[in-house]
């Protein structure tokens, strides 16, 4: 089997891994494509190798975080060549930069068929992270004012979706050549942060939900932008956790989002959305696993649409 092995901040191929066994509620599956993430590339760099050494954690293959694929050996629910998607455990077990993986299976959902299985592997993330940040944390509704930081990424593009379809009126901030595409995706207001700041939208322009996937924004910085009773979700929580200490003082809040594993409910929910046309998943780029340093720089780059995404299969044997 092959996958991405990283030691002493160096990624590497090695073809030499052992296909795991699932264990009792465990499902293999045989990845097909997996996404490259910001928190991949932190790994890949070496800046979770402390916590790793605390954690116990020793798996060679420590990348990847969503994949779609085909089950190899599964149960009632997930039968053998049923094609599904999730999203591992953050810190602990298997991740999914390898041919193989032994996943829980309440961590995955059968995948929508509409989607071509890159393009599934750009989804779970994501949409799970926003719909537990706009629903379960900001209380989304019909008609609140939602403001998205970071909007046209591979997190942004279902924030945005996600956020219309409960009901919002969405702000949307990108970098530039963006506005069509977010437009799309039905923002009610883009703006070019190289052209319009944050800092810089008027006082009067008041939002109910500011959710920052940029993890630069902080409390004070956008508290002007919120209203009476606003909500600021931030996607690094440990990077504001003063702010979220002094939520007991006020009445605009911070509040705290970690989404550590995929969720079969909520991921039966996102696919549904897809299935009825609501919901869509868009890859910026497509790479071998074999051109995995082309995917990891591409992901660091600003202007991408959607997920950078690692071809791990080309079929099913």
């Amino acid at each position: 089997m092959k996958g991405l092995v990283t030691h002493h901040k160096n990624t590497a191929l090695d073809t030499t891994l052992k296909i795991p066994s699932a264990n009792r509620n465990e499902i293999l599956v045989k990845i097909m494509a997996a996404s490259v993430t910001s928190t991949d590339v932190a790994v890949s760099q070496g800046y979770y190798d402390m916590l790793f050494k605390l954690l116990g954690v020793r798996q060679p293959v420590k990348t990847g975080l969503e994949f779609s694929g085909i089950v190899i050996e599964g149960d009632t629910t997930f039968k053998h060549n049923d094609k599904v998607f999730g999203y591992v455990h953050l810190i602990r077990g298997p991740k999914t930069h390898q041919e193989y993986i032994a996943v829980p299976k309440n961590y995955i959902a059968h995948m929508p068929l509409s989607l071509s299985f890159e393009e599934a592997a750009s989804l779970p993330l994501g949409a799970l992270t926003s719909l537990i940040a706009l629903e379960e944390l900001a209380d989304v509704s019909i008609d609140d004012h939602v403001l998205i930081n970071g909007a046209s990424g591979g997190l942004g593009i279902h924030a945005v979706q996600i956020a219309k379809l409960l009901g919002a009126q969405v702000t949307a901030i990108a970098g530039p050549n963006q506005e069509t595409f977010l437009s799309q995706l039905g923002a009610n207001h883009i703006f070019n942060y190289q052209e319009t700041p944050l800092q810089t939208l008027p006082s009067s322009s008041q939002f109910d939900v500011i959710f920052d996937l940029t993890t630069k924004l902080k409390f004070k910085g956008v508290q002007h932008l919120l209203s009476a009773k606003g909500i600021f979700v931030p996607t690094d929580p440990f990077k504001v956790m003063l702010d979220i200490a002094s939520n007991v003082t006020r009445t605009k809040k911070t509040k705290y989002l970690m989404v550590t594993k995929g969720n079969q409910r909520k991921l039966r929910r996102i696919t549904k959305w897809v299935e009825d046309g609501k919901l869509n998943a868009f890859c910026d780029s497509v790479h071998l696993l074999s051109n995995h340093h082309e995917a990891f720089a591409r992901s660091q780059i600003s202007g991408k649409r959607g997920r950078v995404v690692l071809k791990i299969a080309d079929n099913i044997t």
